[in-house]
């Protein structure tokens, strides 16, 4: 009887000190969010790293992948900062190592444990090289005097969340630099176009003078529907662009609806209060130019 239980209390002990560390798996979205954009995820790429060698002599690569046959390890360096990442080829999150160092503070040292993970990329690693990835970490920080005869006795264990985020860019796109990478998203995604014409701003263009001025100036612009081919509709579409300045380009003016002359966009592009009177479209706090678009109305015919 004695046997079996020390069998048994052994296999307790030898199961808890060889615990494995449950991780779970990497999730694989290809609808990634916009590495680009500001957000609470801390970046690590080839243009952070640029930057901070504009401070320092000498900066840690901030995003290596090392691909072995059973697995691949990502790390994510900064100033003062590591995380590790091993994953096995079937996607399991195999460990997690998370590192920062600072001076030491009346002789308390940290001891940090990954306890939760939740990692995301935009393709599988082992298919791809220009991988997206955004992760969050629970992690444990133990806390403790490095000398105690010294600095007294100091133990605490404290929780938190890190946010962090890597990309591992492109040739073609570190030669470009950030400011083309990110105008290429926002002409991916449809905020605009390759002219650089925002459809969707933050803030659109809005006319100064108020909207009851733009409506009676719009009214004299009435037309017969003699002068358009539509047959049903009760108005045609003026589109034009408003530039970063808050002015009209006459060459920009278009109606939508076929038009049986020029005649309504001859006068629009000469009415001044209708050219100068904008304020911007804003995008990212920076003003910017943007499409807008105004109904002209068809006279009831009698």
């Amino acid at each position: 009887m004695k046997t079996v239980l020390f069998i048994a209390i052994g296999f307790i002990l030898f199961s808890c000190t060889f615990k494995k560390e449950n991780f779970g798996k990497l999730i694989i979205m290809g609808d990634q969010w916009i590495y680009e954009n500001d957000d609470i995820y801390l970046p690590h790429d080839y243009f952070e790293e640029v930057f901070w060698q504009e401070c320092y002599i000498d900066t840690p690569k901030f995003v290596i992948v090392e691909k072995q046959n059973s697995h691949i390890e990502i790390t994510n360096k900064s100033i003062g900062q590591k995380i590790d990442f091993k994953i096995a080829r079937n996607l399991e999150i195999i460990n997690v190592e998370f590192d920062q160092w600072f001076n030491t503070f009346n002789g308390r040292e940290s001891k940090y444990t990954v306890e939760k993970v939740i990692f995301s990329v935009d393709c599988n690693p082992f298919e791809c090289d220009h991988i997206t990835g955004f992760y969050t970490l629970k992690i444990r920080n133990h806390i403790f005097s490095a000398d105690i005869k010294k600095y007294g006795d100091y133990d605490t264990v404290m929780y938190y969340t890190f946010h962090g985020k890597f990309k591992v860019y492109s040739e073609l796109e570190k030669a470009n630099g950030r400011d083309w990478v990110i105008s290429q998203n926002e002409i991916f995604w449809g905020i605009k176009d390759s002219l650089d014409v925002y459809n969707s701003p933050d803030e659109f263009a809005q006319f100064t003078l108020g909207d009851d001025a733009l409506y009676k100036i719009l009214k004299q612009f009435e037309i017969e529907r003699s002068e358009t081919k539509e047959e049903t509709k009760v108005d045609v579409i003026l589109c034009m662009i408003v530039d970063e300045n808050g002015k009209v380009n006459p060459e920009s003016m278009t109606i939508i609806e076929e038009m049986n002359s020029n005649a309504l966009i001859h006068s629009l592009k000469n009415c001044e209060p209708l050219l100068n009177n904008w304020r911007s479209a804003i995008y990212k706090d920076k003003p910017v130019k943007s499409r807008i678009c105004l109904p002209i109305v068809i006279k009831k015919e009698k």
